[in-house]
């Protein structure tokens, strides 16, 4: 799993889930576009794909490589630049995560009790869009100090 990639010295997963990462985001704001056009249902589409590649790479990726690259030497070195970007990116990357599945849940299904479920789905879809969005800004960031700067 932690063979050499392609852009340096990250592993290949790290740079293929980078990749992955900026696919998801393009298909996020092509799926913002569709809800403007007032297409919802392939907005709907569009959207749970970006959420059902991303909680795929959490789980085959990036939780992993925390527990066995970065856990570790987070126990051994304490907080460094890189320790604390990576916790920084599975915090807000677990916030989001949490708040994409409430958000399908409330906007696909009626599983969510009613006093539980929001009226006002524009400021919640932008909310997690723009937490989404935060959330792969500082992945990238994290690939950067993690991989390509001087370590």
């Amino acid at each position: 799993m932690f063979g050499s990639g392609f852009l340096g010295n990250a592993p290949l997963g790290a740079d293929l889930n980078l990749f992955v990462q900026g696919a998801v985001a393009l298909a996020l704001l092509i799926g913002m576009w569709l809800a403007r056009r007032g297409s919802y249902r392939a907005h709907g589409a569009c959207q749970a794909s970006a959420f059902l590649v991303t909680l795929a790479m959490t789980l085959v990726w990036m939780t992993p490589a925390f527990h066995e690259v970065f856990l570790p030497g987070l126990a051994r070195d304490g907080v460094n630049r890189i320790n604390a970007a990576v916790a920084a990116h599975a915090a807000l990357g677990t916030t989001t995560l949490i708040l994409g599945v409430y958000v399908i849940l409330v906007a696909a299904t009626n599983l969510v009790p009613e006093r539980l479920r929001f009226q006002d789905y524009k400021a919640w879809m932008r909310t997690l869009l723009g937490l989404w969005l935060a959330t792969l800004g500082l992945g990238a960031t994290t690939y950067w100090i993690a991989w390509l700067s001087a370590r």
